[in-house]
């Protein structure tokens, strides 16, 4: 049984010791607990005027210094002006800096769940005109693609988001956005042309549509499907082939994605069971992201997997069924861990992963939870800027204590889209 945290003086403190501190403003250290690793540590809480600490015995190596007697009173002599310390002054800029650049990034995020929150609108929009107004809704389709696409070729970083989402009836519409963003990424990192990466779009855009001829009752079933509902879900597929075939300006590669996009390489997929020398690239491509995206949101939140979950799902059970390389360079898009994954630092910090950059899979950007900050100014960290951290493990959102889930907020349903013309190293 650990001991209960404690209040020492400033005078208690030794190497080894964990310790916490009130307010992240007051002094120049990026978290407000951490264990103490060096007397300049000690220094720069002394220059920083704080008098006391909450110790953390749970995590301290050993036991704080023992309290020093109080001084007989005596006239105090004024205090000498404190030296210029020029290591304390640069961790005080330092986290200057920080503070910008989570200012910085809150903005940036800000700006990308506008775009992100348009995106969803214009697919609903198009969804639901399909074919009230086939050639507006294809056109409108075509537009929102050719803007993500000519956006992934000419931005030299790609910074990949968690988003928000409502809640409601609108999860077809998230799926579609989702598949499409996730597509066009792996579509990129593949070499796709811009010509195949405008088709692959505009077919994981539509790639659902056929269910719109499936009762509702069976898509949004919660319990293990009979074989007939099982059977009527896959036609889904064939239904919505047929109809992608009635709209206008439909290319071949947008619709092989359509057909194809649930078959897999072994010929366990649906409807046509197909063999890997049929199912072509665009819709090899469309089938990983789709599963992904599946296991990450299903029907019932409590189903499904963590994003690292499904990834290392598909990697070391499913591997088979996708195209090897592919799936390879999938994985290298989103990282080991990928947005929306908890995770635990080597400092004992727990955050979630809010984005990530494809060139530094291994550090990427952390919400991190802080029970003396408040939720709305919660810190946006970077691992790459502090090469001492890293992360240890993953965590599933139901372990979390309440108060820190609900400070995280893990996603009931996890949402990507692309931020554009930022660059984390400016």
């Amino acid at each position: 049984m650990s001991l209960p945290e404690s209040t020492i003086s400033i005078d208690q403190l030794r190497i080894g010791l964990h310790i916490r501190l009130d307010s992240w403003m007051d002094h120049p250290f990026l978290f407000n607990s951490f264990k103490i690793r060096n007397e300049k540590q000690i220094q720069a809480l002394r220059a920083a005027g704080i008098k006391e600490v909450i110790l953390v015995p749970g995590r301290s190596d050993c036991e704080p210094l023992p309290p020093k007697a109080a001084a007989p009173e005596q006239t105090a002599a004024p205090p000498a002006a404190p030296e210029a310390d020029p290591e304390l002054d640069a961790m005080w800029k330092e986290k200057a800096l920080r503070r910008e650049k989570v200012a910085q990034r809150r903005a940036a995020i800000t700006e990308c769940e506008k775009r992100f929150n348009k995106s969803v609108g214009s697919v609903k929009s198009l969804l639901r005109n399909l074919f009230a107004k086939p050639q507006e809704s294809v056109e409108q389709a075509q537009a929102m693609v050719s803007e993500m696409v000519d956006s992934l070729l000419t931005e030299k970083e790609v910074v990949i988001h968690l988003m928000s989402s409502k809640s409601g009836d609108e999860n077809a519409y998230y799926h579609a956005l989702n598949v499409t963003v996730l597509a066009l990424l792996l579509a990129k990192e593949a070499g796709l042309s811009a010509d195949e990466m405008r088709a692959l779009g505009l077919g994981t855009v539509l790639h659902d549509i056929g269910k719109e001829r499936v009762p509702t009752q069976i898509l949004l079933k919660k319990t293990a499907w009979t074989a007939a509902e099982q059977n009527f879900y896959q036609q889904h597929v064939v239904y919505g082939l047929e109809m992608a075939q009635k709209l206008p300006n439909m290319t071949p590669g947008a619709l092989e994605v359509i057909a194809y996009h649930h078959e897999m390489l072994d010929g366990s997929g649906f409807p046509g069971r197909l063999g890997a020398e049929r199912i072509g690239r665009l819709a090899r491509i469309a089938a990983i992201v789709n599963s992904y995206d599946n296991f990450c949101n299903r029907v019932n939140p409590a189903d499904s997997l963590t994003p690292a979950e499904a990834l290392a799902h598909m990697f070391k059970k499913q591997k088979d069924q996708y195209d090897p390389v592919l799936l390879k360079l999938f994985i290298r898009c989103l990282g080991v861990y990928p947005p929306g994954s908890i995770v635990q630092l080597n400092n004992d910090a727990v955050g979630m992963v809010t984005s990530v950059n494809p060139d530094r899979l291994l550090q990427p950007t952390l919400l991190l939870y802080d029970a003396n900050i408040p939720k709305d100014e919660a810190i946006f960290f970077d691992l790459d800027e502090e090469p001492d951290l890293a992360i240890v493990k993953t965590l599933r959102p139901a372990v979390l204590a309440p108060e820190v889930y609900e400070y995280l907020n893990p996603r009931a349903r996890v949402n990507y889209f692309l931020e554009q013309g930022q660059d984390r190293k400016s």
